[in-house]
């Protein structure tokens, strides 16, 4: 491990803004970095260089002319396999329909486009964003240990962040799939309320489940990207008319006197790895030492809850591939394939009463959040899982956490809270009211700037070898 001077969003932006720092040659010198370590970390279907380099010059004539769009203006991003870029593969980590080309952006391409955002490349994921990646695909590697899992579905997305391949990038989240890399990996990822960003132009996993967000180095950056791509958008059926984000609801040097943070203990700590209990109660303490509050809670529902969640997912995944599952089964890799098809012997009876127990679970956190101002976990119960582990129990909950926030649409953040005894992160998630990401997001900060593991970075010699 080592701490260095990162680079940010925040402040590349400024270098950026005041032409301190050429967007062409920011572009040149990741691009130099991805060409050294990217068959090692394989975190991109595809490298978008060409279009890049374009979108770099055009940033740097437009700064120079005085046209600065913001603090996106000239930054590298990727955007998860899954999310279409107009006249560019679209695979979904699949090899279903390899060669699908979207005619149209997604609107949250469209919308970073428009903030002046350089889009890489799209990144590794797991094959339509559920269980692991397609063989043809391989793995994405971890950049703390490359015998491990750097963390799915938005896997390419977490591992490229924190190699640095690019200042952030924008995953989707179902039960976790942005927090989970971003924990795994050392980096931040929030998943916004449900409605909060659009998902048209993204294939769905499950329509009522699925989220987009990004995954990035600081708070202060995911605020930055969060006020760029959230809005109201009439093509997405879910979009939440008043969903437009400001900034100004960020406040990076927020008080966390007299905030209540709510813990529900029993559920955290029947299951956690160590180390992980070892930071969390850190963490608590760090809370408490800067005038925070600590309420335990209990929450019994969770449980059942969580096979809600399962249901849910497994039937909307299944209406969704229906049709692929029945005249293009060969190319599901051979974990996901099963996956879905067993949506078919979930009865509508059982999705209605999982909806139902969905409502009534909503109306007991609306009660909790009148007494809590946010809710804190473990992102993740474990440390990162080698690959060949993962392989075996490719169906062991992980997501114990962070469904969540996806089956009752609330806004939730992961951020680094430690590192185990093998140099492996460890996760932190805040998870508050709906539409409050900037309480999420403030109090994140507040934490991340006190005890500034985000700046902890892995060695690269690792991935040399």
């Amino acid at each position: 491990m080592e701490t260095v001077q990162l680079m940010t969003i925040a402040s590349i932006g400024e270098q950026l803004r005041s032409k301190e720092l050429s967007p062409v040659e920011l572009l040149k010198n990741m691009l130099k970095k991805i060409n050294k370590y990217e068959s090692k970390l394989n975190t991109f279907i595809t490298l978008m260089t060409d279009i890049a380099e374009k979108q770099a010059e055009n940033a740097e004539k437009d700064i120079i002319n005085g046209d600065y769009k913001g603090p996106l203006h000239g930054i590298p991003i990727s955007l998860k396999d899954i999310i279409a870029y107009a006249n560019i593969p679209m695979t979904n980590g699949s090899r279903v329909n390899p060669e699908y080309i979207p005619a149209n952006h997604a609107t949250v391409t469209e919308k970073l486009l428009e903030s002046g955002a350089v889009i890489i490349g799209k990144a590794h994921l797991h094959e339509f964003a559920y269980k692991g990646p397609h063989p043809h695909y391989g793995w994405t590697k971890n950049p703390w240990d490359l015998n491990r899992v750097p963390g799915g579905s938005s896997s390419g997305s977490g591992s490229g962040v924190q190699a640095g391949f690019g200042l952030a990038s924008i995953g989707t989240d179902t039960g976790g799939s942005i927090r989970m890399p971003a924990s795994l990996c050392g980096v931040v990822g929030l998943k916004p309320t449900y409605g909060r960003v659009s998902r048209h132009g993204v294939t769905p996993l499950s329509w009522t489940l699925d989220h987009i967000g990004p995954l990035t180095r600081t708070c202060e950056d995911a605020a930055i990207l969060l006020e760029a791509i959230s809005g109201y958008d009439v093509k997405d059926e879910s979009s939440y008319k008043h969903s437009k984000w400001n900034i100004n609801g960020f406040n990076k040097n927020e008080s966390l006197k007299g905030k209540k943070l709510g813990v529900p203990v029993s559920y955290i700590f029947d299951s956690l790895h160590e180390d992980t209990a070892t930071f969390f109660k850190k963490a608590l303490k760090t809370f408490e030492y800067y005038g925070a509050e600590i309420i335990p809670l209990e929450i019994p529902s969770l449980n059942r809850l969580r096979e809600a969640h399962s249901t849910i997912l497994t039937s909307e995944a299944y209406s969704f591939h229906m049709h692929n599952l029945e005249g293009k089964a060969d190319g599901y890799g051979p974990n996901l394939r099963p996956a879905f098809e067993i949506g078919q012997f979930y009865t509508a009876e059982s999705y209605i009463q999982a909806q139902r127990y969905r409502k009534k679970i909503s109306q007991e956190f609306k009660e909790i959040f009148n007494k809590v101002d946010v809710i804190l976990t473990p992102t993740f119960p474990d440390v990162a899982p080698e690959i060949a582990l993962y392989k075996k129990e490719v169906s062991f909950w992980r997501g114990k956490f962070t469904f969540i926030a996806n089956i009752l649409g609330l806004p939730a953040l992961s951020l680094p809270c430690g590192f185990s005894k093998e140099n492996l992160p460890i996760g932190l998630q805040i998870i508050g009211s709906p539409y409050s990401e900037g309480e999420v997001l403030s109090i994140g900060s507040v934490y991340e700037q006190q005890e500034e593991y985000y700046k902890v970075l892995p060695n690269e010699v690792l991935w040399e070898g």
